[in-house]
């Protein structure tokens, strides 16, 4: 019964029909068909591809996560494929930021895969959309997913790179969405980390450097949020969250200072500094070491 409920769910879209997206229409090797649970970008909403490796490190994800919340609070889509890693932490951002998300499968739509993101599956249908151009039942094979890259470009407005090893399959992407004359845009990294090769030789090859969602949001020419709003936010922060903020002034602390003014768990503490960084509200100003970031410069 279960299994009927979700091909019940399904739409097949074809390239006559008028709600098929206008988006992947004008990509070359335009799909012949796709099939959709949920809904699509609506024609002019702003979309962002967020893509990378899928053995990401806690710390890519963690940027992957911050970085969708923030976009998807300002009503920019987020798409990505799924996957382990990075493309999960990008649609789970989106989702903690009440924003809408889109998976493009390498298998038909009514298959979740990988089958551990079963929560996730759901919970993008309902706040965005799944689609495939695969017919229901087709397995995830390896090709499917090299395929169906130019679908998230497609569909995308501009590609993030997050993390992604010199040589990747996040590559495909990227030259998809450059022969659709996309923008795309990448973490900068530490040049000893493996994850981050891929991503420093993009900015050296041209891609756009983006150190916070406000690069992204100045892309798009949307204004960073005001001073009051952001007073409000803090306010509302979770509790762990604002007595970090709070803890931090104008001056570095080391992150092991933190911890051990604070009593909370690393994994915390590294959690939500990154997302105080990527929000525009602490920078790191040498390894390990954080301060509060000037109010007049948030997502500069």
């Amino acid at each position: 019964m279960e299994k009927k409920n979700i091909e019940l769910s399904i739409r097949e879209l074809l390239p006559f029909q008028e709600d098929f997206p206008k988006r992947l229409s004008e990509i070359p090797d335009s799909p012949e068909c796709l099939y959709l649970k949920g809904f699509l970008p609506k024609e002019g909403e702003h979309t962002v591809g967020i893509i990378g490796a899928r053995d990401g490190t806690e710390y890519g994800k963690d940027i992957a996560r911050s970085i969708a919340k923030t976009l998807a609070k300002k009503g920019i889509g987020i798409v990505s494929g799924m996957a382990y890693g990075i493309d999960s932490a990008a649609h789970e951002g989106a989702l903690e930021g009440k924003g809408k998300t889109y998976a493009v499968l390498g298998c038909g739509v009514n298959i979740c895969y990988p089958s551990c993101n079963f929560r996730l599956y759901e919970n993008i249908e309902k706040n965005g959309g799944i689609l495939s151009e695969y017919p229901l039942h087709s397995p995830p094979l390896p090709h499917h997913f090299v395929e169906r890259n130019r679908l998230i470009s497609g569909l995308s407005d501009v590609i993030l790179v997050v993390e992604a090893k010199e040589k990747s399959g996040t590559f495909i992407t990227v030259d998809r969405a450059l022969e659709q004359g996309k923008q795309v845009f990448a973490v900068p990294g530490r040049i000893v980390d493996r994850l981050s090769q891929g991503c420093n030789r993009l900015i050296r090859e041209g891609a756009s450097v983006c150190t916070s969602a406000g690069d992204i949001l100045s892309y798009f020419s949307l204004e960073a949020e005001k001073e009051e709003s952001k007073e409000e936010e803090i306010k509302n922060f979770p509790k762990e969250k604002r007595r970090i903020y709070l803890a931090l002034g104008f001056e570095s602390k080391h992150f092991q200072s933190l911890q051990e003014e604070l009593k909370l768990p690393n994994y915390m503490l590294h959690r939500y500094l990154i997302e105080l960084e990527v929000e525009g509200y602490c920078e790191c100003v040498q390894a390990a070491y954080y301060r509060r970031k000037n109010r007049n410069s948030y997502f500069n």
